[in-house]
């Protein structure tokens, strides 16, 4: 969904060409459209610089021909035009407040508008995506709370979204770890305190196993037997599996994340069968050292394997069987895995397998991300080596509730420990969502729990404080006459909070095209900053008419921004900070 404003203003621009050219630009007028610096006007165009050389004049001289053929318009105050050829663009007052009252008084029509945009399309996702059998760790809040990010913007501008955790519960570190219980384990110890003493069975497995290399054998052999249906092995996976899901629910329902299904790999094991068979009669899966492998197009590339020699099938069987129950149950127009960037090749080979079998018609794509950097440096689940996700949770909130403490006022204790809860979580998860996912995501406690900068709380307290000024004022008054408002928004500040709010849809829109929620967590801390700048230095409820009705609906358009961006980020608004 554009921006409205820098909509009205390029067809404004592409009349004008149309005016004095004879024809509308051969680009988007939209495409040349940017904020303006303060001292030039509220919207730039370097409309003029493109299409000069199509016109055999200098950008200057097309740009005052578009000027002239723009004439009177309701929209435009004033226009003008400086070297090399960018044309500046002063709004008036009325159409700069016309987006903010719509969000302000009309908030329910916005929003409808806003889910129109992925309206009758149906998207297929996949994250977290946890191993049974462990713990979760820090490395798992990645795919977590991204996923749940991306799935809540994209509800947001209307898709339909299925959520299916990918749960791995099935694999050859299960006959690793069915062998430790065997030999080592007491299933009386284990369900005292089920994903702890896995977790010792399956590091202990792991150190002798370096020094006695038949533990391996060992280990296959069991899982060999458990894909075979030995009813021990059944049973005792089956225990390992409910054990692990009691552990990792409650750790979900502390983060606000949820799924449609759960249809963990085991899922699939009834349903690759035919895919093989498929692929082995089109003549893409053949044997290569007693191995079932599909072909790559490209030379360098490796062959995908699709059964190993021992007969064990491998995670891209299950993720083949995976995409096509999806097509043939949800027919989705996209399929989303929100994976570790890490494992990019592995989603290409896959994705390339599946297009050669024709399994779905859907857009497949891989929504990388990158990995999250400690000071102690890489983690390992094999070595035991590992940060709890629990642990980290129990400290972001107690470290919250420090916080809350020392800067909040008047609160009871029931209170106090609720803002420690929001505070921490959505801390948690805005450290996250405001880096660029493509990038290395940094973790770091300053920067999370700032009451300044680019943080949660920094924006949450900006929400609440423009919700406790709207309390005082007892909501924000209907619109004033727009004549009236005509002198309004005299404020450069306050010009450029509303040309800040009107661009709400259209950075949300480019969060759920990319999939990238940094965009909206980033322009939440800007509005919250051009909110601030005019809190800070313009009186609101001592204001006179109209300024104070024009900065109370600034103040109503800014709460409701927040708030609503803010839930597709997955973080909740205190009543009180």
């Amino acid at each position: 969904m554009k921006n409205e404003l820098f909509t009205s203003v390029a067809e404004a621009l592409s009349e004008a060409h149309q005016n004095a050219f004879g024809h509308r630009p051969l680009l988007d007028a939209y495409e040349t459209l940017a904020i303006a610096q303060p001292q030039f006007g509220d919207i730039g165009s370097n409309i003029a610089m493109q299409v000069a050389s199509t016109h055999g004049m200098s950008p200057l001289e097309v740009a005052q021909k578009l000027i002239e053929g723009m004439g009177e318009n309701d929209l435009i105050e004033s226009v003008d035009s400086v070297a090399p050829g960018f044309i500046n663009i002063r709004l008036r007052s009325q159409s700069l407040l016309s987006p903010v009252t719509k969000i302000a008084h009309h908030w329910e029509e916005y929003v409808r508008a806003l889910h129109t945009l992925g309206a009758g399309q149906t998207v297929a996702m996949d994250y977290s995506h946890p191993n049974i059998g462990k713990p979760m760790g820090v490395h798992h809040l990645l795919s977590t709370i991204i996923g749940d990010s991306v799935k809540r913007i994209l509800l947001s501008t209307g898709h339909t979204v299925i959520a299916d955790n990918f749960l791995g519960d099935i694999g050859t570190q299960f006959g690793k770890l069915i062998w430790a219980v065997k030999q080592w384990g007491s299933e009386a110890d284990i369900e005292q305190d089920p994903i702890t003493e896995l977790q010792k069975l399956y590091v202990r497995f792991h150190i002798e196993a370096d020094g006695d290399v038949a533990l391996d054998d060992a280990g296959r052999e069991e899982y060999r037997k458990l894909e075979d249906g030995d009813k021990e092995n059944r049973a005792l996976w089956h225990k390992i599996v409910q054990w692990s899901k009691a552990e990792i629910q409650p750790l979900y329902d502390e983060l606000g994340v949820s799924f449609d299904y759960m249809h963990g790999e085991s899922f699939y094991e009834d349903k690759m069968a035919p895919i093989i068979q498929q692929g082995i009669e089109l003549g893409l899966f053949v044997e290569s050292q007693g191995a079932l492998v599909c072909l790559s197009d490209k030379p360098d590339d490796p062959p995908a394997i699709i059964r190993k020699a021992d007969g064990a099938t491998l995670y891209i069987t299950r993720d083949l069987a995976r995409i096509k129950y999806w097509e043939d149950t949800w027919q989705p127009d996209m399929m989303l895995v929100i994976v570790d960037i890490a494992q990019n090749f592995a989603q290409r080979q896959l994705y390339s397998v599946a297009k050669k079998l024709q399994l779905s018609d859907a857009e497949l794509t891989q929504v990388n991300f990158g990995r999250m950097r400690f000071v102690d440096g890489a983690m390992s689940t094999r070595k035991g080596n590992i940060l709890l996700l629990k642990d980290l949770i129990a400290e972001v909130k107690q470290r919250s509730l420090v916080l809350a403490q020392e800067k909040s006022h008047g609160l009871s204790q029931t209170e106090l420990g609720e803002l420690a809860r929001v505070m921490g979580v959505g801390a948690l998860k805005y450290n996250i969502l405001s880096q660029n996912r493509l990038s290395d995501i940094t973790f770091s406690w300053d920067t999370m729990l700032s009451l300044e900068g680019n943080s949660a709380p920094y924006v949450m307290y900006t929400a609440v404080r423009a919700h406790s000024l709207l309390s005082k004022a007892a909501g924000a008054p209907e619109s004033r006459d727009g004549n009236v408002l005509e002198s309004a928004l005299g404020e450069q500040v306050e010009r450029e909070l509303a040309l800040w709010i009107a661009a709400y849809s259209s950075h949300l829109s480019l969060a759920a095209r990319e999939y990238r929620p940094h965009t909206l967590a980033n322009y939440l801390y800007t509005l919250s900053q051009k909110y601030n700048s005019l809190y800070g230095s313009l009186p609101i409820l001592d204001a006179a008419e109209p300024d104070r009705t024009v900065r109370l609906q600034l103040a109503a358009a800014v709460h409701a921004v927040l708030v609503h961006g803010l839930g597709c980020l997955g973080i909740d608004v205190p009543n009180k900070m």
